[in-house]
């Protein structure tokens, strides 16, 4: 769990921890959001949503250009900006999970993706000498 904390982000409500999510990163510099979930008992609606939004800043300023999710709610992350990819366009995903998961001859889940677009800011453009 300690190496793993920095992933994560919450939501707090009256210092009740309401929802969590997690921007997992790997080796090659695609990112995924993982353990996505908020209390439907806190009656605070768009929890998942800021999540969501608070993960795809997080990996725009580390410099990220891919976020995906393997997701049962399409409708949500549709919502949010995400697209549908194949899973065979994640082979990250698949070795590190997929290969070892009960599930995967049977998975009910879909992949997407959302593409960062560079910030302007952070284009530095190349000085000529002549």
């Amino acid at each position: 769990m300690i190496h793993s904390i920095n992933e994560f982000a919450v939501t707090e409500v009256e210092n009740q921890v309401t929802g969590c999510a997690s921007l997992y990163i790997y080796d090659t510099g695609l990112a995924e959001i993982r353990s996505l979930g908020a209390n439907p008992e806190s009656r605070v609606a768009g929890q998942g949503r800021q999540l969501v939004e608070h993960l795809l800043k997080k990996a725009k300023s580390l410099a990220l250009s891919r976020v995906i999710v393997l997701t049962r709610v399409p409708e949500f992350f549709a919502s949010q900006g995400f697209s549908f990819c194949s899973k065979d366009s994640l082979p990250e995903k698949v070795i590190k999970d997929c290969e070892l998961c009960l599930r995967k001859d049977n998975c009910d889940e879909v992949a997407m993706e959302y593409i960062l677009k560079p910030s302007n800011s952070a284009v530095i453009p190349c000085k000529h000498v002549a």
